[in-house]
């Protein structure tokens, strides 16, 4: 444990020789006596050390008893940053012996409540005891010191009460109190106030101003800094510090550049903070070039704080290996450091890289917080990445960090986008706090893994917990109706949530309606849908009804769609593949052939298929026919065996999936060549056969192979997980979780 500093050898000297005094003399000093010697001690002595606190306090003990003397020993106890505890000990001790306290006693405990986090209840009892002792001449003195006490306690009411009561109001009492709100976040009572003021200053200026930058209100900050100097009052060093945190927020470089020169014109002394506030202003305007600059010259040499600044900035900008480079140059890293870092590898999709700095962070002795623990579950639900969002979920439960509602949320959001339903609902049920986000990454993730009917009940069980369902929850609400096929509840919420909760339906509910009605064959309904929105229909949309037009055989109205897909993503090979499979299964080759003269005069190339397995903490990628992996006489004999059990539990291929013209023999073996089949071969070869096989896929999973897997989790009695590029898929016992409705 690292000990507080000693007191210089000098001042030791002092204080052992005012202690002589005391200890020699073999008398008692008068009171003023005694209190100048309590006084010179607590002077000499570190402040910061509370062993020389109860050293000096010791001494106070053994002297007489005076107002002024337990003054003197309260103010030691407020320059030590003291909490409430002992200097109400200290007054109890004056009501014990009888001395009255006066308005610096209050003054002081008023001070140490303030800076100590004392009790609400502390904070007023001591209000109520200093009006019942003190003559209503001294109450003025203290008026100051209670209104700061009850804006730090976080009681704007009782802060203003005490200022309205106050029979004479100094200029103190008003900066007091229009500072107080403005760091209690009440940024309108205190503006009105200000305009109230009798004299205004820099400091009730400066607290507005920093106040507004606090809230994000950036441009009122500017205002109040342009009216303070239409006051003709000079910004101060914290002034300027507020003003570049507004400039950041509205990334107004020019504005900046004039606080930096403004910095230099009036000869501003450079503290940490000064500097780590311009370097994040250059940084958050996108201009890094100033920002190293500024630490360059000024940053290398001090804490971590420019360090992290400059380090924040690069990450934010997408230059994180540049970051890397500077997190690698610090000889000491914080917690802010690494999290800047983390960040900035998981913006930029690089989770390997994330978790070994979370490796690292921990060997370093640091503790991981929830906002990096956050981020990191965030980014393994991206990615699916399950064996590190179990590692994670390994550090939570060593309570590595406290859990809370938002990384309970986190948690279970990352169960869910692995396809780990039965895990997820353990996490939900074991949160001890859940809120509206926590209800609705509950609903989507069952819904986005086919269980839809699943969904809308924990709906019902959430507005039965008196929760009220916002835009985010209806998204995850008529997701499930569209993926589960659910039409009459999809009708219901649509019109529940605009008539009911009067919530403006956004495109992303109008796209699950759309997708909804065009799935159940409902495609005049759709399409009138999509005219009669109030915004224009996106991509998806129109990506929803040249599916639907595929299913449902409706060639006329695909080309409509897909007239409007090409003019929003030409280069989207998508549209070209639908519509290419939309005119073969129609037999309609001359325009399938044009579609394809099209991809090629555009440059336009197919994306192509792949299916990968995690094995043992390795990932294993497979193409359709891929002959590459080292394990493929095993994988080829597995593929045999699947193929054989299949024709003899009456599979029959679905050979309409292929496209070129090749006999059916050839097709049917193109068809068990298909990526997701050789991945789930893998995947029975290599796992032990208690363990899921879960593949993830980069495009929709074929109707011949959903079918086919069906079979195969019933032969082999496996569950087999699917995620393809727009849902999961859990195969159990010959049945998916969609009910073949996808």
């Amino acid at each position: 444990m690292r000990r507080a500093p000693w007191p210089t050898p000098g001042s030791v000297r002092q204080a052992t020789e005012l202690h002589a005094l005391v200890t020699t003399s073999g008398r008692l000093l008068h009171p003023p006596s005694a209190a100048h010697l309590l006084n010179s001690l607590t002077s000499c002595i570190s402040p910061s050390d509370p062993l020389h606190l109860r050293y000096a306090l010791s001494l106070f003990d053994r002297m007489p008893c005076s107002t002024f003397l337990f003054d003197t020993a309260l103010r030691a106890c407020f320059r030590a940053s003291s909490g409430p505890d002992r200097p109400i000990i200290l007054y109890r001790r004056m009501h014990g012996v009888d001395v009255p306290p006066d308005a610096f006693t209050f003054h002081f405990l008023f001070k140490c409540c303030a800076r100590g986090g004392a009790h609400v209840l502390l904070g007023r009892m001591l209000h109520a005891a200093c009006f019942r002792t003190l003559l209503p001449s001294a109450v003025p003195l203290i008026a100051s010191p209670i209104i700061h006490m009850y804006a730090e306690l976080g009681l704007p009411g009782d802060a203003r009460r005490a200022f309205d009561e106050a029979s004479v109001k100094d200029v103190v009492a008003w900066t007091t109190v229009i500072s107080g709100l403005a760091k209690m976040g009440l940024l309108d009572d205190a503006r009105r106030l200000l305009a109230r003021a009798p004299v205004r200053n820099v400091v009730t200026w400066t607290g507005l101003i920093s106040g507004y930058s606090r809230a994000g209100r950036a441009a009122e900050a500017v205002d109040c800094f342009n009216s303070m100097l239409s006051d003709g009052i000079a910004p101060d060093e914290v002034t300027v510090i507020g003003m570049l945190s507004a400039c950041g927020q509205l990334k107004d470089l020019n504005f900046g550049c004039s606080l930096h020169m403004l910095v230099g014109d009036k000869r501003m002394l450079m503290s940490d903070k000064l500097v780590v506030a311009l370097i994040d202003m250059y940084a958050k305007c996108g201009d890094t070039g100033r920002a190293r600059e500024v630490f360059d010259a000024l940053g290398r040499g001090r804490g971590p704080q420019p360090w992290n600044a400059m380090i924040d900035g690069y990450c934010k900008v997408g230059h994180v290996d540049i970051a890397r480079s500077l997190f690698d140059q610090m000889e000491d890293h914080d917690v802010i450091t690494f999290n800047s870092l983390i960040t900035g590898y998981i913006h930029g999709g690089r989770l390997r890289e994330a978790l070994l700095l979370f490796t690292k962070m921990r060997r370093h002795g640091l503790g991981a917080d929830n906002f990096t623990m956050v981020g990191l579950l965030t980014a393994s639900a991206s990615l699916g990445a399950l064996p590190q969002g179990r590692a994670l979920h390994a550090c939570i439960e060593q309570r590595l960090v406290e859990r809370d509602v938002y990384l309970g949320t986190a948690l279970l959001d990352m169960y869910m986008k692995c396809g780990r339903v039965e895990e997820a609902m353990v996490a939900f049920k074991q949160m001890s706090v859940r809120d509206v986000h926590t209800w609705s990454a509950m609903i989507g993730g069952l819904a986005f893994n086919g269980m839809g009917k699943a969904a809308l009940e924990h709906f019902f069980w959430m507005k039965c917990d008196g929760f009220h369902a916002n835009s985010v929850t209806y998204i995850a609400v008529l997701t499930a109706c569209s993926h589960s096929c659910l039409l009459d509840e999809g009708r219901l919420y649509f019109d529940e949530m605009r008539l009911l909760h009067n919530i403006r339906p956004q495109i992303e509910h109008y796209g699950c309606m759309i997708d909804l009605l065009g799935r159940s064959g409902l495609l005049d309904e759709a399409m009138d849908l999509v005219q009669t929105m109030p915004m224009q229909p996106n991509a998806v949309i129109w990506a929803s009804i040249l599916s639907a037009c595929r299913v449902h055989k409706n060639v006329d109205l695909a080309q409509n769609a897909a007239h409007h897909l090409l003019k929003l993503e030409p280069a989207e090979d998508a549209v070209y593949v639908q519509m290419y499979n939309i005119y073969i299964d129609s037999r309609q080759w001359e325009d399938a052939s044009k579609i394809r003269r099209l991809m090629e005069k555009r440059g336009v190339k197919k994306t192509a298929g792949y299916s990968s397995i995690a094995v043992a903490g390795q990932v294993h990628k497979f193409i359709v026919g891929d002959r590459s992996h080292p394990q493929i006489a095993e994988i080829v004999v597995m593929m045999e065996e699947i193929g054989r059990r299949l024709k003899s539990a009456g599979y029959s291929p679905i050979t309409s999936q292929i496209t070129v013209d090749v006999d059916e023999e050839e097709k049917e073996q193109a068809l068990l060549a298909h990526s997701e089949k050789l991945a789930i071969a893998f995947g029975l070869v290599s796992l032990a056969p208690n363990l899921p096989v879960h593949i993830i896929k980069n495009l929709r999973v074929c109707e011949d192979c959903h079918s086919a897997i069906k079979l195969i989790s019933r032969l082999w009695n496996r569950e087999i997980i699917v995620r393809d590029r727009s849902r999961f898929h859990h195969f159990r016992g010959g049945v998916c979780s969609c009910n073949d409705f996808w």
